[in-house]
């Protein structure tokens, strides 16, 4: 992105230099559309201040913190287990918002009948939204979310969300039901209609040569015999999806 402004600073002197066009100062710019636009940094330390007096939390872990009592204090509010709160989504999110606001949205709980594992996949890894369970580690048909900025039209942003999982789910349903019309087994014979590489053969040739491989590192490992037999299916599938 273009350098709009340079500030460099030790201690209360500037140091001078130009790069890009542009001459080095004391004087920095916040947020947009933010007052004051503008503000000469007397000191390093000034910055961060005048940051924080435009809403944004500098240290991560005070923006972690906050964002996870204002997510805990939602759940709460649903009779959701403000103690599950999952820690890669917290980090995530700590360090994709400098203002943060937390939401809380919902769906509809017939989606609660999909795999949970895919409901949860949509929002941690798709939407970085935290799901919400009960104590009892029960899906729940809420979501929270965590926005850039304060209050002001946060229910137009809930409703957005809401929208985008809505959609997520649906397609979601889809593919599991047209999934379930036939188990994996029944395309393993389509993949030889897939070229691996035109020296190498076809999709179902690289799956019999992982089949073939699994063979020989079994006993390497020393599998137990019910392990032995899951990677074998594990091996014989897992290249099925890709028709």
């Amino acid at each position: 992105r273009p350098i709009r402004w340079l500030v460099a600073l030790y201690g209360e002197t500037v140091i001078p230099f130009t790069y890009a066009g542009l001459v080095s100062g004391r004087v920095t710019r916040g947020l947009r559309f933010a007052e004051p636009a503008t503000f000469a940094l007397s000191h390093p330390r000034d910055h961060r201040i005048f940051l924080e007096r435009q809403g944004v939390i500098v240290d991560p872990e005070q923006r972690r913190a906050r964002i996870a009592e204002q997510a805990r204090a939602l759940i709460t509010e649903v009779g959701g287990d403000p103690d599950h709160l999952d820690e890669a989504v917290l980090n995530e999110v700590t360090h994709l918002v400098e203002a943060p606001t937390a939401l809380r949205g919902s769906f509809d709980p017939d989606y609660l009948r999909l795999p949970e594992e895919v409901l949860v996949s949509v929002m941690k890894k798709h939407q970085r939204y935290f799901p919400v369970y009960t104590r009892e580690g029960r899906l729940l048909p809420y979501f929270i979310a965590v926005r850039n900025g304060g209050k002001e039209g946060l229910d137009v942003v809930t409703d957005g969300n809401e929208q985008v999982i809505r959609a997520r789910f649906a397609d979601a349903a889809y593919f599991i039901r047209e999934d379930l019309k036939h188990p994996l087994d029944y395309y393993l014979p389509r993949l030889s209609t897939l070229t691996f590489q035109a020296k190498l053969g076809s999709m179902l040739d690289k799956t019999q040569r992982i089949e073939a491989l699994v063979e020989r590192l079994i006993p390497m490992v020393g599998l137990e015999s019910a392990d032995a037999t899951t990677v074998r299916r594990a091996a014989h599938l897992c290249k099925a999806d890709l028709v």
